[in-house]
């Protein structure tokens, strides 16, 4: 009951964490984001669309610019179905992996570093700055990071039992990983030459069945089988505009080694602002001694599972050289458990070292870390909003959608908007539309009133021939038609 109630706080305490001011930082909606919310809102209300196809696999957005990828579509697609579709909700979706994921990485740690190892290598998932940050983000880039966990948990239980089950699951995982974020194209292929490499030395060492390596890429192939009739019907969804190409050893190994720069990995962060505060890095820095600690320790432990972490995480990247994708650490949220996990071996080695003071040491890197995820938070959420809004501006439109949406149910006009206001809200004004009024409001010209029967939303403080209805923020307006106009 003790540990019912302990974890219950921890679940409330994460929740609490990265819920506090989701909808203020940052203050607006990405184009993607604002895509992923406008489509699951029509697809749990329509089962269609913005193109209007019935729960198509991969959904085009932003005027036939991008492809959105299926799990987090349909992931949020449910929510919204369960729930009703909002904002809040839209943002909640990434604290709910968020929070998924620390547990994960504890689950997967736990067992083999022990209760106090999988502690700090949750507390390293929990507090690395990428994962507050994008637990703020509608977005699929923390979406491979549970199947990479789920993977990863499968092939140790694999190992210490080879019982198949554990084989399938393993393989779905990386299956799934595979569509759960354009950047795992690159990523999830080397992982699964490398489980089908481990699953083919335990055969060698008679440790495997014969059929093992078999049914592995049997539940696989389905994932991949698939691509020429996705290519087909969804082209360019599997790839996007990255098309895969090698010109010469420099450009590939940018990438590759970018991945790894320390500079950005603890202290700068992603490359694009949005995704990073520019001095907090993916990973906190003073998780640092850990996680070389625990690099150090995998090199030299007998426990192969540590090393194949270590593998794992050094592979990971290698095969963005070829789309050249460098210091974009929002593309390697994957690589997140894999360190944590590191991270928590460094631990434990350091506190049952026999070298003098190295309890002191941990204990002090511990603080450290609380300090330094102290001082993130502050900045995030005090200093960060400013710098951010000047790239996604904020969000007006949603509370003058809801004064709209108030006022249509009161009049019982229809509401109509400006074609300036619907130019320049772009995706998020038509997911404010679609939560609000389950459907896309109907444009007029910026120069025309509205008609009899018609509730008008404008930037416009002046419309001719009409009189202003109830109260708008940030700059909106609504009016109807005046009673004495001709």
């Amino acid at each position: 009951m003790k540990k019912l109630i302990i974890i219950a706080f921890i679940i409330i305490g994460l929740f609490a964490l990265y819920s506090y001011k989701l909808l203020e930082v940052p203050s607006g909606l990405t184009v993607d984001e604002a895509s992923f919310g406008y489509n699951a809102a029509l697809l749990s209300q329509t089962g269609k669309d913005e193109r209007g196809l019935p729960h198509p696999i991969f959904v085009l957005s932003v005027v036939g610019k991008d492809w959105r990828q299926p799990i987090t579509q349909y992931y949020l697609t449910a929510l919204f179905k369960i729930f009703g579709a909002s904002v809040y909700l839209l943002r909640f979706s990434s604290v709910i992996i968020a929070v998924a994921c620390v547990f994960g990485v504890y689950f997967l740690s736990a067992p083999i570093l022990g209760i106090s190892g999988g502690i700090i290598a949750a507390a390293i998932t929990a507090l690395a700055p990428i994962i507050t940050i994008q637990a703020h983000l509608a977005l699929d880039n923390i979406m491979p990071m549970p199947f990479v966990i789920l993977w990863l948990i499968s092939l140790f239980y694999y190992r210490k039992s080879h019982n198949s089950r554990w084989l399938i699951i393993c393989a779905l995982a990386l299956g799934f990983s595979f569509y759960s974020y354009k950047g795992m194209r690159a990523i999830t292929p080397t992982w699964i030459v490398l489980t089908a490499g481990w699953i083919f030395w335990d055969w060698l060492h008679q440790r495997a069945k014969k059929t093992d390596l078999l049914i592995f890429l049997l539940v696989l192939s389905p994932f991949f089988l698939v691509i020429p009739h996705l290519e087909k019907n969804y082209a360019g969804a599997i790839l996007g505009n990255a098309v895969p190409s090698f010109s010469n050893f420099y450009d590939f190994f940018l990438p590759y080694l970018s991945s790894f720069d320390l500079s950005y990995l603890f202290i700068r962060g992603d490359s694009t602002d949005f995704h990073s505060t520019g001095r907090h890095g993916m990973l906190l820095l003073a998780t640092l001694p850990f996680i070389i600690v625990g690099i150090h320790a995998a090199l030299k432990s007998k426990d192969i599972f540590s090393k194949f972490v270590l593998l794992a995480l050094i592979t990971g990247p290698l095969l963005y050289g070829t789309v050249g994708s460098d210091h974009r650490f929002s593309r390697l949220l994957a690589l997140v458990p894999l360190y944590a996990f590191l991270g928590g071996l460094g631990f434990i080695r350091l506190w049952q070292s026999r070298v003098v003071w190295s309890k002191f040491i941990s204990i002090i890197v511990i603080i450290l870390m609380i300090i330094n995820y102290t001082d993130f938070s502050n900045y995030y959420w005090r200093d960060y909003p400013p710098i951010i809004r000047n790239l996604l501006g904020d969000m007006s439109y949603y509370p003058s959608l809801a004064t709209f949406k108030s006022e249509v149910n009161l009049t019982k006009l229809e509401p109509v908007v400006h074609q300036g206001v619907a130019a320049g809200g772009g995706e998020s004004l038509k997911f404010f539309e679609v939560v609000y009024f389950g459907k896309l409001l109907r444009t007029i010209p910026d120069d025309s009133s509205p008609g009899d029967g018609e509730l008008l939303l404008t930037i416009r403080e002046e419309v001719p021939c009409t009189q202003k209805v109830g109260h708008t923020t940030a700059n909106y307006f609504i009016f109807q038609r005046a009673k004495d106009c001709i």
